[in-house]
């Protein structure tokens, strides 16, 4: 049994994604339009952590969607873009990412900006600083985070900014956002309910794991943010991200025996790249888990598996795609993290790092009062 606070919250992602759809879409739409109204040309979208993959993947995903005369997104760290801000006019605008909406940065950046420039807030808690410094506030749903590992909130958060810049595309770009995120909430369904019988058994295969890249092209390249760092966050073991092109450079002189090469391979114009590099890692040593939809295996063809011949499997459904990874692909490999860090010794539910954070000033992670509480 994979029992705790943080498995949870994983296992409620599909539901949150459906309730940030419903709740959170009319205040999405009047942001949209606002920025329209505004002649916006240009938008940046900021935040920290996870809230800063939240933004690469909305802005990547509106990359891809945009007509040539759409405003264009970028997505800019919230420390970056308050120590070295760009050049502003009036046809600028910046959205801002915090679940807490308690973000030291994000809100000083709003400070600094209120009255010059249209803000949007993405944030999970209503009554935050941040939303209080906007006009402009779209609330994620989903039900409170109870742990400092946001995953939830990070389906939650991104879900509610896809939802902004389709409804800033509008029309058939609008509701073909909307539709692939219903979709994406039931295939992360699948992919947590699929991972479930398999994470206890791969966690003790990788448990003595020294290095750990979590590889991925376009979107599944952020993805692969997000998942090193639940890797991280939960299990405590050195794990960092690769762009599939990019793993053919410096993490390549690295990898060997005792590497662990997770590819997020779901189907995509990537896809295929991304495998390439899983299977020089596996010619190189490493051990290697393919998360991505499974393909008929065997010389009859009879069953499934995964691409990767001697890979471990963690299933996607079939219609899982680079856009929308970072909603579906997570998930399984958080799971996986956090029987990993059980198996090390580690609780997630109750990180010990949580004043490494607050000595720094950081003081906005979301679930910590009930940590202090419980601990």
């Amino acid at each position: 049994m994979i029992e705790g606070i943080v498995p949870a919250e994983i296992e409620a992602e599909g539901a949150a994604i459906r309730a940030t759809l419903d709740e959170s879409l009319p205040s999405a739409r009047a942001a949209a339009e606002a920025l329209r109204a505004a002649g916006t040309r240009r938008i940046y979208v900021i935040g920290n952590g996870t809230s800063y993959h939240s933004s690469l993947a909305a802005a990547t995903l509106h990359r891809r969607q945009a007509a040539a005369g759409d405003p264009t997104v970028i997505a800019l760290t919230a420390g970056e873009f308050r120590h070295y801000a760009p050049n502003l006019d009036a046809r600028d605008a910046v959205v801002g990412i915090s679940s807490s909406g308690e973000f030291r940065d994000v809100i000083a950046v709003f400070e600094e900006l209120r009255g010059r420039v249209p803000t949007v807030a993405v944030v999970h808690v209503p009554d935050s600083s941040v939303a209080r410094l906007t006009g402009h506030v779209i609330v994620s749903a989903g039900g409170a985070s109870h742990v400092p590992v946001m995953t939830k909130t990070f389906a939650s958060t991104l879900t509610a900014t896809h939802l902004l810049f389709g409804e800033l595309l509008g029309g058939s770009a609008a509701q073909a956002t909307r539709d692939r995120l219903a979709r994406a909430a039931d295939d992360v369904n699948a992919a947590v309910a699929a991972a479930r019988t398999r994470v206890e058994l791969l966690a003790a295969a990788i448990e003595a794991a020294e290095h750990i890249f979590v590889v991925g092209s376009g979107n599944a390249a952020v993805a692969a943010l997000e998942a090193a760092l639940k890797l991280k966050e939960m299990a405590l073991v050195h794990a960092e991200a690769a762009e599939s092109w990019e793993m053919e450079t410096g993490p390549a002189t690295i990898v060997g025996p005792g590497t662990i090469v997770i590819a997020l391979a779901p189907d995509g114009a990537g896809r295929e790249a991304t495998l390439d590099s899983a299977r020089h890692a596996a010619r190189w040593g490493a051990t290697c888990i393919e998360v991505g939809p499974a393909v008929s295996a065997g010389a009859s063809g009879s069953g499934t598996g995964p691409s990767l011949a001697g890979a471990f499997h963690l299933p996607l459904p079939a219609d899982t795609d680079e856009d929308h990874s970072p909603l579906v692909a997570v998930a399984p490999v958080a799971l996986l993290a956090f029987v990993l860090a059980r198996r090390r010794g580690h609780n997630p539910d109750r990180p010990d790092w949580i004043e490494r954070y607050h000595s720094q000033g950081l003081r906005h992670i979301m679930g910590t009062d009930v940590v202090a509480k419980e601990g």
